[in-house]
């Protein structure tokens, strides 16, 4: 009797749909490697989280800073949350990229994240134009 692993009905759409993407990109499917595929998509759920928890220590940083009187210590708290989730994010990028670096969703996440959230727009420039060139 083998182990399984139990996969979400959400992971498993968004896995079927990416190892049909994949498939569509290579004519020849043969040279599928599932592992890989599930791998990409358990990172990519990753990054997305990584972003989504740095987007709300944002929020929670520009709150606090709007207040009439800030908490100055909450502050420098938050932002030093913000830059450990800023590399947790960084990370979790460079780990999907090792796997498919042309992946159009994660660029566009990614290169987004970068403009929007941290004002890169040097890295956001290069990220999105990769995204746009393929």
């Amino acid at each position: 009797m083998g182990s399984s692993i139990l996969i979400s009905p959400n992971h498993r759409n968004i896995i079927e749909k990416e190892m049909k993407e994949n498939d569509v990109r290579n004519s020849d499917s043969r040279g599928i490697d599932v592992n890989t595929i599930v791998r990409f998509q358990e990172s990519f759920v990753s990054l997305q989280t990584e972003v989504s928890k740095s987007v709300r220590m944002q929020l929670e940083f520009w709150r606090e800073l709007e207040q009439t009187s800030p908490n100055v210590q909450q502050l420098l708290l938050l932002g030093s949350k913000i830059t450990i989730q800023a590399e947790l994010v960084k990370q979790a990028y460079s780990s999907l990229s090792e796997i498919n670096s042309n992946h159009h969703r994660m660029l566009s996440i990614y290169g987004n994240f970068l403009k929007d959230i941290m004002n890169d727009t040097f890295e956001a420039q290069r990220i999105i134009e990769k995204y746009l060139r393929n």
